[in-house]
């Protein structure tokens, strides 16, 4: 009988609370991408034809990063194309990529429909944030959040002192570490199938 009285006084709250909730969620606009394009193991989003699958998006890259034309990737040709990917982020040629660096990369790679959900700030976060060094880091935008909501950054993830910037080397270690486990065969080259498994 109590119980009865509670669910007539609190529902109306209830639908007023659903109903909010769907409204704020109407608010901001959503992803093209729900966890983002497909990516090599360096992190550089594939997006030769977004309208290909990942397995396909792989296969691509594999023949572009595959100098010597063997049918695979090799650790010299994946450092290679590293290095080039690195460059096209590194905008101020400082040696670093830094997560403002990033998302004005894929700012300007990514197609029209996702460059328009990610250019849309977040309200301002007030202090800056500080690394474990001390450094104080900008962001009142949270920029460096708003282009993996739902997974980890592949590039970002390199950062392996945690300084909020990664070094050209940390790249190559953490593409050298993805490109070991995809390895299968152990020749020491990615195919384009064992590439395919980066797809998850």
């Amino acid at each position: 009988m109590l119980s009865d009285v509670y669910v007539r006084a609190y529902r109306p709250l209830v639908v007023v609370a659903v109903a909010s909730l769907a409204l704020v969620s109407c608010g901001r606009p959503r992803l093209a991408y729900d966890v983002g394009p497909p990516s090599s193991i360096a992190g550089q989003p594939l997006l030769d034809n977004p309208s290909d699958s990942c397995p396909a998006a792989q296969s691509n890259w594999v023949a572009r990063a595959d100098t010597n034309k063997d049918g695979a990737v090799d650790l010299g040709e994946a450092k290679a194309d590293a290095r080039r990917f690195f460059a096209m982020v590194d905008a101020d040629n400082n040696g670093v990529v830094t997560p403002s660096e990033l998302t004005d990369y894929r700012i300007k790679t990514y197609p029209a429909e996702y460059r328009r959900s990610i250019a849309t700030p977040l309200p301002p976060t007030g202090a800056p944030v500080k690394t474990p060094g001390g450094t104080e880091l900008p962001d009142p935008e949270k920029r460096r959040y708003l282009l993996t909501p739902a997974t980890t950054d592949l590039v970002m993830a390199a950062d392996a002192d945690l300084d909020f910037r990664v070094t050209l080397d940390e790249v190559v270690a953490k593409m050298t570490e993805r490109g070991a486990k995809l390895d299968d065969n152990g020749d020491g080259r990615i195919s384009a199938g064992e590439a395919a498994a980066f797809c998850g």
